[in-house]
């Protein structure tokens, strides 16, 4: 088997995220000889840059469990910067597949980072680099090479099969229950788990329903990995990839002159997908009030109310509306700690998170970010349909971003980037 060649570097792929998985399961702390060692078995992928850009866009659903994928220095994304660096001078000898995409907002983004950063009562520079470093990530990743779209949509639902044997096997020997609740480990938010399980899930449903060749092993396992949110508890979670993955089968069913069948299709799908999960949480004994809209009005309602109910008159009464109160989780932290008393690590919106640290012009700025990723990748998906897997994640991503936060996350960086790329089409491939 050649290395460079498409076989390979499929294999390479799974290799190295079993690999990352395993260590994952004994180790957690990340050293330069890990960081090495990662470096040096990621070296092929110079070859086949999407092969790792897929890689580290999976594992950075739960970034914080998987060794070596939190967003710090030594991390999977600086090896990731670097394969770009080497293909560009070694590979494409100094010449950039630069696309200015979205690339005038990031830099604005991360103009108003600093400001605020200099502005800030907390001056916490851990989240002002944490930040800066994921605009550089998605900058490179979207606006400096040039991605095969074939390429990557046909990788992604393979390592995603792959990560959800991992999961399962990952709950079996490490898995941990949280107040009733399934999560990876003991460390890991169960929201956390459910979110990254209902990723994985969008992109193995839309595999199956795009594309028809493989579809009883895809919905498997799309099974398995829903079932695993489903026992995480997450309400987000699953409500994010049920809306997400009948939004986007919507869309292309409309597209293609199809959508009342597809309707009724959706219709009875959903019947028989809720009865199972109420079967299953009848089974596990998971408490089923998490799931009744009823049960939590009667209790009150989900905290997060109370957060977003303090948290925004604080904003504007402050004038923290205009520059924000500096970039970070631990600035929210702080905020939320003295209007409401409970230790929680974030705002628990992505868009209120960004109001808050960096104001009303962060906000826009991403509201805007967020909308030009998602009308260039619709724009792929009319050339190439299997783009729509992310159409649907990040959908996904978005609607979950209404009841956690993602604007420090990788996930939704490598997210963007990868919908604001400027694809080499089929056309190009063949010509080349």
């Amino acid at each position: 088997m050649k290395i460079g060649s498409k076989h390979f570097m499929d294999w390479w792929s799974y290799i190295y995220v079993i690999m990352i998985l395993l260590i994952s399961l004994f180790i957690s702390d990340f050293n330069i000889v890990m960081f090495i060692l990662y470096f040096v078995l990621a070296l092929p992928f110079i070859n086949s840059i999407e092969h790792f850009v897929v890689i580290s866009l999976l594992l950075s659903t739960i970034s914080y469990y998987f060794t070596g994928a939190y967003e710090e220095i030594f991390s999977i994304y600086t090896i990731l910067l670097i394969l770009i660096m080497a293909r560009v001078l070694f590979l494409y000898k100094g010449k950039l597949e630069f696309n200015a995409n979205n690339l005038i907002l990031i830099i604005i983004l991360g103009v108003l980072a600093c400001w605020s950063y200099i502005e800030s009562p907390f001056h916490y520079f851990n989240g002002l680099f944490r930040l800066l470093y994921l605009l550089l990530l998605s900058v490179v990743v979207g606006n400096f090479i040039r991605l095969k779209i074939s390429v990557i949509c046909e990788i992604l639902p393979k390592t995603a099969s792959i990560m959800v044997v991992g999961y399962l096997l990952s709950v079996l020997i490490k898995g941990s229950l949280i107040d009733g609740r399934l999560t990876i480990a003991n460390s890991v938010n169960t929201n956390t788990f459910g979110m990254s399980c209902a990723q994985l899930g969008c992109i193995l449903l839309m595999t199956a329903f795009l594309n028809k060749a493989q579809m009883r092993k895809n919905l498997v396992l799309c099974a398995i990995v829903v079932i695993l949110a489903l026992l995480s508890g997450s309400r987000g979670a699953l409500l994010a990839f049920a809306l997400a993955s009948a939004i986007v089968v919507i869309i292309y069913a409309k597209k293609n002159g199809r959508l009342t069948g597809t309707m009724f299709k959706l219709a009875i799908a959903g019947t028989v997908a809720l009865g199972g999960m109420y079967l299953v949480l009848i089974l596990t004994g998971l408490d089923t009030s998490r799931f009744s809209v009823a049960e939590i009005i009667a209790s009150g309602g989900s905290r997060r109310s109370l957060i977003y109910e303090s948290l925004i008159p604080y904003i504007i009464k402050n004038g923290y509306w205009k520059i924000g109160y500096g970039p970070g989780h631990e600035c929210s932290r702080q905020v939320i700690m003295s209007l409401i008393g409970w230790d929680y690590a974030h705002s628990h919106n992505t868009f209120l998170e960004a109001f808050g640290e960096l104001g009303i012009m962060g906000l826009l700025i991403l509201i805007w970010s967020i909308k030009k990723s998602l009308k260039n990748i619709y724009g792929v998906c009319k050339i190439y349909k299997e783009a729509y897997l992310f159409v649907t994640i990040l959908i996904c991503l978005l609607i979950n971003g209404l009841a956690e936060s993602y604007f420090f996350d990788a996930v939704l960086w490598l997210l963007l980037a990868i919908c604001r790329n400027n694809f080499i089409e089929e056309t190009e491939i063949v010509a080349n």
